[in-house]
Order: C-alpha cells, then sequence, then structure tokens
C-alpha cells in the first residue's frame, strides 16, 4: 500500500512540474492558424485491424478527403490523394529499447520503419511519376502520427512493468517522438503535421484487467493511476512539440489531446448512444470478468464473442475502440474548441467539410434546446 502511494505521489509530482513548463511554453505560442484546404493525409502509427476505420479514415472524412490507402498502391493518383504507411503493433522505439529495459521487444516493426518507408516514396517512387515531387505533394498534406508511444507503454505492460516502471520510459519515448517529427520537417519539408497524444489508458479494458486495484478506481470507473500515466506521457509529448514549433515557426505542428476529447465522449456517452453498463466492457472479448477480456483469449481466438450491438459499446477488443467512438472522438476532436494546440481556424472550405460532417454525426443535437449544445463536451 504504501509503495502504491508512494508511486502515485511521484506521478502527481511530475505531471505539475511538466504542466508547469506546457503552460510557460504554450503563452510562447501562435494562436489562431489558417490551415487547409488540404489534399491529402500521409498516416503513420498502428494500423490496428485493417478490416475497420482509422483515425486517419476518420479524419479524412471529417476534412471532405479521400482515406488514406495503403502505401503498397502504386501510381500518382494514389500518392497524391493520401498513403497510409501505418503498420500493426507498431512502437516507436526499436527492439533494443525493449531489451535494455527487461521487456520483451514486440515482433512488430517500429514507426521509425514506416518514416523509412515514407522518404522512400518521396525519393524514389515519388520522383518517378510526371511532376510530382515532395515540395509539391506535402505543401497542402496533412502528415498525421496517430498515438506514438502507446504501443511501447502496451508493451512494457503486458511484460509485468508497474506504473512507476514505464513512467521512466517516458522521456526516451518522447524524445524519440520529438526526433522523429524533426526528421519529417527536414527531410521530407512537411508543413503541417498532426501528433496526437495517447488515450487514457485506465479508462481501457485490456489495462483495467493487468491493473484491478479498486482502491485506484475514480468517478468514471478509470483507474486513476494509469490515466496519470498517459497524463505524464501527453504533457512530454506537449512541451516537446512546443519546443519543435519555436524552432521552426513556419510549419504547422499540431497536438491532438485524445485524452481530452475521450473524457468528453465518456463524459457524455448516453447522449451519443453509448450504455453506461458497457462503458469499461469489450464488444469482442472472452466473455468473462468485469471488462469481458482475457489476454489468453483475445478477440478473433478461440472462446471469444462478439457483442450484438457494437455502436452501444465504446470499446471494440479492449485495446481499440469501436469504430462509432472513434468517429465521435475525431468529431470532438475538429468541431470543438480546446481539443487542439494551437487552436487555429480552417480555411472557408475545410471548414464547411468540418460542419457538415458533425451535422451528419449530431443531426439530432440541432432539434435541441441551446442549453444543451452549450453543455455538450464541456
Amino acid at each position: 500500500m504504501a509503495s502504491h502511494c508512494s508511486t502515485h505521489h511521484l506521478l502527481i509530482l511530475a505531471l505539475l512540474c511538466s504542466c508547469l513548463l506546457v503552460v510557460h511554453s504554450f503563452s510562447l505560442a501562435k494562436e489562431d492558424e489558417l490551415l487547409g484546404p488540404f489534399n491529402a493525409i500521409y498516416n503513420l502509427g498502428d494500423i490496428g485491424d485493417s478490416s475497420s476505420s482509422s483515425a486517419a479514415d476518420h479524419i479524412a472524412a471529417t476534412l471532405n478527403l479521400p482515406s488514406p490507402q495503403p502505401h503498397t498502391q502504386h501510381g500518382t493518383e494514389f500518392f497524391e490523394s493520401g498513403l497510409n504507411f501505418a503498420t500493426p503493433g507498431a512502437t516507436i522505439m526499436s527492439p533494443f529499447f525493449f531489451l535494455k529495459n527487461g521487456i520483451k521487444p514486440p515482433p512488430h516493426s517500429h514507426d521509425l520503419t514506416q518514416i523509412v518507408t515514407f522518404m522512400k516514396f518521396f525519393y524514389k517512387d515519388c520522383f518517378s511519376f510526371h511532376d510530382c515531387g515532395k515540395n509539391k505533394v506535402l505543401r497542402k498534406a496533412l502528415i498525421f502520427m496517430d498515438q506514438p508511444g502507446i504501443n511501447d507503454y502496451k508493451q512494457a505492460f503486458l511484460n509485468g512493468k508497474s506504473i512507476s516502471e514505464a513512467s521512466h520510459l517516458v522521456p526516451e519515448v518522447v524524445e524519440t517522438i520529438k526526433n522523429s517529427v524533426e526528421r519529417l520537417i527536414i527531410e521530407a519539408e512537411a508543413k503541417t503535421i498532426m501528433v496526437s497524444g495517447i488515450l487514457p489508458m485506465g479508462c481501457f479494458p485490456v489495462f483495467r484487467t493487468l491493473f484491478p486495484e479498486s482502491d485506484s478506481m475514480g468517478k468514471n470507473r478509470c483507474h486513476k493511476g494509469l490515466n496519470l500515466f498517459s497524463k505524464l506521457h501527453n504533457d512530454h509529448l506537449s512541451q516537446a512539440i512546443m519546443e519543435l514549433r519555436l524552432k521552426y515557426p513556419e510549419v504547422h505542428i499540431i497536438y491532438a489531446d485524445y485524452y481530452k476529447a475521450f473524457m468528453a465522449v465518456l463524459k457524455n456517452h448516453a447522449f451519443l448512444g453509448f450504455k453506461t453498463k458497457t462503458l469499461m466492457k469489450a464488444c469482442c472479448g472472452s466473455g468473462d470478468g468485469p471488462f469481458n477480456f482475457d489476454a489468453k483469449k483475445k478477440c478473433g481466438e478461440k472462446g471469444a464473442a462478439t457483442c450484438s450491438k457494437r455502436a452501444s459499446y465504446l470499446h471494440w477488443d479492449g485495446f481499440r475502440l469501436t469504430p462509432e467512438a472513434l468517429e465521435n472522438l475525431i468529431d470532438t476532436l475538429f468541431s470543438k474548441k480546446g481539443f487542439v494546440f494551437p487552436e487555429f481556424k480552417f480555411g472557408e472550405e475545410t471548414a464547411a467539410a468540418v460542419t457538415r460532417h458533425h451535422s451528419r454525426i449530431h443531426g439530432g443535437v440541432r432539434n435541441m434546446s441551446s442549453i444543451v449544445r452549450h453543455l455538450l463536451f464541456v
């Protein structure tokens, strides 16, 4: 118990220090930047289940763009309309990082190999097409890095690391993310990069199963220690992005606050059609335990089953959100203020696309009172 309290206090202290740095840096940032229209999205990160929609797909739909196609596609029409370089289970760190920290390396390639592939397309494949170059293509493209670092922490926790032990990994993970963003700026000459923070890990079935302590549960039924850990990573990442923004003022580097957006969706789950009794349950799982998650009987394996009403669940398989929850998460990021930094203004064409997409998802909101509209997502 003493060890648990000590870990909790250390995380709070680390959060306070990082928050002070972030607040100081935010005061130096540019506000109300005009962005868009974009022609394409290039996605880096974890592709998850290739049969389901990704965050990049929902962003593309929000901005009225085509979904990024697998990077294995060939042809100018695919390249210039966006590509997906994400790979299943991708980590930001190399296998050596895991070995030196006493963690079994995951079997998947890390995100740096995605950047190498990304560069290859610009320096080789793209230039083989007529009038195709990095300056032309990326000038009006959005490069999206989806939750870099999340799978690194997942691997640590799945291999028995405590929250305190995992917190020591944060500086190196964030520094690697920062270096990756800088490489995209210097070598690819990217003009607009969006990097998302990680979701509140304490609200996910897999991590609630790994850390079942009832005394660590908050009012929202999420694990407080794990959520503090997620905030620790996100605050470090926000600070790193701010440092890059100050170093490269001509580049739009956007931080997407997944944590805050998810908590807004969680708070308003009933309005959005998600059932209270299944908030912490996986739609696809073993059926055992309070979270419908069993590491030995994961979704797709023998003994696991899928729920009949996926749209009423936030969580798909314990690791990932359902497409419905993900769509609401992305809609919240773009249609409400306070979920991306710096606050920016879309160009007229992009703003219109965002408004149309939000109206399609929440058409009923327009018929409700202004009081309800004001309370939603605050």
